[in-house]
């Protein structure tokens, strides 16, 4: 009885019957029909949570296929139609960077980098594929696109030709043994050239030192390649692990113009527009 007469007194003053009944449908809401307009809106913001998440692990997904490209060329090069890739803003940097010449630049401007960057707003990189164009979306931290490039596929194989690698020396590479040289023959010509030229046949030397490359000589090609007419000039480097060749289109005039400063008895002979070749690495 006197039990009774407490819970009738609590119940008088703090109406606990209601709200034990309201915490009970509380806490089995999400097991009860969800009917009428705020059960409507709560489903909704249930789907459109479990889109965002699907979206986010889809997005990390495509970042993890893209972590164990090394460059420039194989990122584009592993974008295929129905299969995007994710990279991060510090991978995207990197490979853009690492890019050996100016090629990079005409897939996206460096300023254009940096008037992106000042309002550092984009973490990652989306590229897909359709068609004979790829796209490239700067996303911002809720996954909107805060800037957006389309590209077409001549325009990523012009990047990719004007510079290309091989592993192997420049003999393998059928550079002729008269029109081969010691680096320290070719620097004192690269050093008196003007700052735009240099960058027009040899790439960035920090592009070597960074990643332990050792430049040891320079071959010149000896056919024209080529409807613009260009020759190609080979620069050997040593890694740890093997000898590498980088492969640079120069125009004609300037290799000929480059050739007749070497210091060298047995190259007299300057290019003579033959029938050409392509060096595919």
């Amino acid at each position: 009885m006197v039990i009774l007469s407490a819970f009738i007194i609590l119940e008088f003053y703090a109406n606990l019957f209601e709200k034990s009944v309201g915490h009970y449908l509380k806490w089995q809401n999400h097991k009860r029909p969800q009917l009428g307009r705020m059960w409507e809106r709560d489903r909704q913001s249930l789907i459109a949570q479990a889109q965002i998440q699907s979206i986010r692990s889809s997005l990390d997904i495509q970042e993890e296929n893209a972590s164990g490209i090394s460059s420039l060329k194989q990122l584009f090069e592993n974008v295929s139609p129905g299969f995007p890739l994710v990279v991060t803003r510090e991978k995207f940097l990197h490979l853009y960077f690492d890019f050996p010449g100016l090629g990079s630049e005409q897939i996206i401007s460096p300023y254009d980098l940096i008037n992106l960057d000042s309002g550092n707003n984009w973490e990652q990189v989306f590229l897909k594929r359709f068609g004979p164009w790829v796209t490239l979306q700067f996303l911002g931290p809720q996954n909107i696109p805060v800037h957006e490039i389309f590209l077409s596929i001549d325009t990523i194989s012009e990047v990719h030709a004007t510079r290309s690698i091989k592993r192997g020396t420049l003999e393998e590479s059928d550079f002729k043994q008269n029109r081969i040289f010691r680096i320290d023959e070719v620097l004192p010509v690269l050093k008196s050239l003007d700052s735009v030229t240099q960058k027009a046949v040899f790439p960035e030397p920090r592009w070597f030192l960074e990643k332990n490359y050792h430049i040891s000589r320079v071959g010149i090609a000896d056919i024209v390649t080529g409807e613009e007419q260009h020759l190609v000039f080979g620069i050997e480097y040593d890694t740890d692990y093997y000898t590498g060749v980088l492969f640079i289109p120069v125009a004609l005039e300037l290799a000929n113009n480059i050739m007749s400063q070497i210091d060298r008895s047995d190259v007299l002979g300057l290019a003579a527009v033959q029938p050409s070749f392509e060096v595919i690495p």
